[in-house]
């Protein structure tokens, strides 16, 4: 999968000193591997050495070492990078960010004398359903507008280069997407496409894709588009798969955002009266009817009737309610 010379056997021999000497100090309750020493299995000439070491409260005063310090070994100039926790502040955090459980979810435990560290990063890196759930639907209702609507109208703007930007910010949230939908989160940018490969069909095979999608050529129109129809495949895939794995995947994402996450109230009192007074009416008329009765503030059967008296810009739907009151009769028929 990677293209440079893995050198991760030579490393870690060179630092085992260093891990030894860590184990053996009284204020260290837990070590992990993190990066190409973890999971990944894969350091090049151009690694560092990420580790976290855990201490406990009581030790903090007693805890050494900076955040980065550089060894020579072998002719070798090996960076660390001491990333420095204390176990009971992160027992007690309800969440870690997405990055971080993705990085510890990845990593190694060496030293855990205790169990806690362990028993921590289980209960931190569980995958949150509903979290990506929502997730997801942000990212379908937010592609359409960004690369679908907002990307051409920058251009017809006269802002190319916005166009551009918008389509980059696709690429990122659809291959978030594909981590979501294999209950991972995005990893550092740097492996977030190399990672595909590890993935299953039809994931592994989408790099050439983002690649194309990512490409800016010029600032013309069609290359705009082009990108366009590159993400749209993207997008398709990823809808799919999303449907299969949520049965109740919303078929307006973008409606069902703004009523769970951006209302007060999920039905508002217009929607209420819209119920009531909109049966079998066409969509057509249902917008502009949902528009008037907005605008004017009707929330209210006795408000519609009222305005409908005198404001011709509600009596223009009596006709669509005559429709709605059809349609209820036919059914109770």
């Amino acid at each position: 999968m990677m293209k440079t010379k893995n050198i991760l056997e030579e490393v870690e021999k060179e630092i085992n000193p260093f891990l030894k000497k860590l184990k053996e100090q009284d204020y260290v309750v837990g070590i992990v591997l993190l990066g190409g020493l973890g999971k990944r299995k894969f350091l090049d000439e151009f690694s560092d050495i990420d580790l976290t070491v855990f201490t406990f409260e009581k030790n903090i005063s007693d805890f050494p070492l900076p955040f980065e310090f550089h060894y020579q070994s072998n002719g070798r100039n090996l960076e660390f990078n001491i990333h420095q926790q204390v176990l009971e502040q992160e027992e007690e955090k309800d969440s870690w960010d997405e990055s971080k459980i993705e990085a510890y979810s990845r990593g190694k435990i060496i030293y855990d004398p205790t169990g806690r560290i362990k028993r921590l990063i289980q209960n931190k890196t569980k995958f949150n359903e509903e979290k990506a759930f929502n997730r997801l639907v942000w990212i379908i209702q937010q592609y359409r507008w960004r690369g679908q609507i907002h990307s051409i109208m920058s251009y017809k703007r006269g802002y190319p280069e916005s166009s551009h930007n918008l389509l980059n910010q696709c690429s990122e949230i659809l291959l978030e997407a594909v981590y979501l939908l294999n209950k991972r989160y995005l990893p550092h940018r740097k492996w977030s496409l190399v990672y595909l490969k590890e993935m299953g069909i039809p994931w592994n095979k989408l790099n050439r894709d983002f690649e194309k999608g990512m490409l800016i050529k010029n600032y013309k129109l069609s290359d705009i588009k082009s990108r366009i129809r590159v993400l749209n495949r993207i997008y398709k895939i990823v809808l799919i798969e999303i449907k299969k794995q949520y049965k109740d995947f919303p078929e307006d994402p973008y409606e069902y955002y703004y009523q769970n996450f951006v209302q007060i109230h999920k039905q508002t009192k217009i929607d209420k009266l819209l119920d009531e007074i909109s049966k079998g009416v066409n969509n057509h008329n249902f917008i502009k009817l949902k528009g008037a009765l907005c605008f004017n503030l009707i929330d209210t059967k006795d408000k519609f009737y009222k305005e409908m008296s005198f404001n011709s810009g509600i009596r223009r739907y009596k006709n669509v309610i005559r429709e709605s009151i059809k349609h209820e009769r036919k059914i109770k028929d």
